[in-house]
């Protein structure tokens, strides 16, 4: 913790090097407000998790769920940095952005590096590979631009997320073979690996404690949130092939074709919108009432909700909208 302090007296934790990104504001500040807005949201949980739904229900769903490991184990890692380090954020701070958890390491930055840099490692177009790469190299300073992180902050979110990174290739590499596409856990132990998921994920409340700072608290309900879908994805992965038949174990979508009016035109669509129909409704029901009564009561902060909630989503994207989506016309809308 000594070693912190004095690094907090260093450039690393000095306002000089965000305040010398602002030295373009007359001309450029409407330009580089506009892109380090976007890259905010570009490196958000809610992004992340709009794109790991798309790819599960629409491309890929092992590439969903290799996004899905890269994107919580990142967020649970930086929550417990974040907790442990207890380092602020910028003074005075920026509250249109709405971050009240501590800032080191930066989870933006560190996200960023894990999940866009996972995607143009299994995406080999030139020009994805290029745009992620543009944002891995922009978003640290467009937090800085932003003022909600410092130097030090974006830097060690940076060496973090690289180091995880290359942790979840080799691991995926070493327990997926590159032409695997089921990635669904059969096996008779199911219940017992569920159970043991949900004591790990859920073994971070036990540091909640009525005498936390506003900061930890907010650090400690960033971990549980990641730590929830963690959990609910884990037992989607478990469950699912208990409850599904053995050709919807995979897919993807029909062949797209530009004629309109033919056969395969409107299976295309037709796919498409039941997918997100479905979808929309799973989501509204097990995750946006919900959310929106809890916060109406007593319990807004309660942090066993907010990881239930959060376990609630990852199980029902994994598992309950591919099973409504078998249920409806034999899973004419989930066939290849």
């Amino acid at each position: 913790m000594k070693e912190l302090l004095l690094a907090q007296n260093s450039l690393w934790f000095s306002s000089i090097p965000l305040d010398s990104l602002h030295i373009w504001d007359p001309t450029l500040g409407g330009v580089f407000f506009t892109i380090s807005t976007i890259c905010h949201y570009l490196g958000g949980s809610s992004f992340f998790l709009s794109i790991i739904s798309f790819v599960y229900i629409y491309y890929r769903p092992k590439l969903a769920l290799e996004l899905s490991l890269s994107l919580l184990t990142s967020g649970i890692a930086v929550y417990i940095f974040k907790f442990f380090l207890e380092s602020p954020r910028p003074f005075p701070y920026p509250e249109a952005f709405d971050e009240k958890a501590f800032g080191l390491p930066s989870g933006h930055v560190y996200s960023a590096v894990v999940v866009w840099g996972l995607l143009a490692y299994r995406i080999p177009k030139l020009w994805f590979r290029i745009l992620s790469l543009f944002i891995i190299l922009v978003m640290p300073l467009s937090r800085m631009y932003l003022k909600v992180h410092y130097l030090g902050d974006v830097g060690l979110g940076f060496g973090l997320g690289i180091i995880h990174l290359l942790t979840i290739i080799w691991f995926l590499n070493q327990f997926y073979s590159k032409d695997e596409k089921r990635i669904f856990i059969e096996t008779k132990n199911y219940r017992t690996l569920g159970l043991l998921g949900i004591v790990l994920t859920l073994a971070p409340i036990a540091l909640d404690s009525p005498y936390l700072s506003e900061e930890h608290h907010y650090s400690l309900r960033g971990l549980l949130m990641a730590s929830g879908a963690l959990g609910g994805f884990w037992l989607g992965v478990l469950f699912y092939p208990r409850f599904s038949k053995p050709e919807f174990l995979d897919w993807t979508l029909p062949k797209f074709s530009f004629s309109f009016r033919t056969k395969e035109f409107r299976i295309f669509w037709n796919t498409v919108l039941v997918r997100l129909l479905v979808l929309a409704i799973v989501i509204t029901v097990l995750y946006i009432i919900p959310g929106n009564i809890i916060k109406a009561s007593v319990w807004q902060d309660d942090l066993f909700l907010r990881y239930m909630r959060y376990l609630v989503v990852g199980f029902a994207l994994v598992a309950i909208v591919p099973l409504v989506l078998q249920k409806i016309q034999k899973g004419k809308f989930l066939q290849n």
